[in-house]
């Protein structure tokens, strides 16, 4: 598997969350990047990876249901975040103002959280960081934020480093867990 970073190919730590930012968010190229990934540290051939969706849309890897997954893309740009500590969700988000940001708030977040985004000079940043942190913990769940699903106390939320104007946020379900962050260069990893 030419392309592939030494991150992908060494096998994951205990209590490593990785989170790969991809250069592109084509939809096809990003399932096809995380096959490869997920294959390395199945230790399987890449066409042999059979992903499928848990009845709330949640992809699972059916090879080895101990590796958890996560995909997100927003505008150009993909994340990846693969562990074996628990479920996981990421989530990234490009930078935007919402023109209907207050009654999302309203409706999804607590009085606390609306009245500092609201009275913040970054209202869109910080509006885009909050929805982040939430739908990240929902994909924990497989659910959507639509749902309005009640935090699970025992999912962590962690913010992400992002490309320039972006957003992004990790969830995972166990307080002990650590972060390391890559970069891949899809030109590098998927032949024309």
């Amino acid at each position: 598997m030419t392309g592939l970073p030494e991150s992908v190919v060494t096998p994951l730590r205990v209590d490593e969350v990785r989170v790969f930012t991809l250069d592109t968010g084509d939809g096809v190229t990003v399932r096809e990047v995380a096959k490869r990934v997920l294959a390395v540290q199945v230790g399987v051939a890449t066409d042999a990876i059979e992903i499928y969706a848990a009845p709330k849309g949640k992809p699972l890897l059916r090879n080895d249901p101990s590796l958890h997954f996560s995909i997100s893309h927003s505008h150009g740009i993909a994340m990846l975040a693969v562990t074996r500590v628990a479920q996981i969700g990421v989530d990234i988000e490009q930078m935007r103002a919402v023109p209907n940001a207050e009654t999302i708030l309203r409706r999804f977040f607590t009085h606390e959280d609306v009245n500092a985004i609201l009275s913040d000079d970054n209202r869109d940043f910080r509006f885009m960081e909050a929805w982040t942190r939430s739908e990240a913990r929902v994909k924990v769940r497989g659910a959507s934020v639509w749902e309005a699903a009640t935090p699970d106390p025992a999912t962590l939320v962690r913010p992400l480093d992002a490309p320039d104007g972006f957003a992004a946020s990790i969830a995972v379900a166990s307080a002990v867990w650590e972060v390391t962050q890559y970069s891949i260069s899809v030109a590098d990893v998927v032949a024309p």
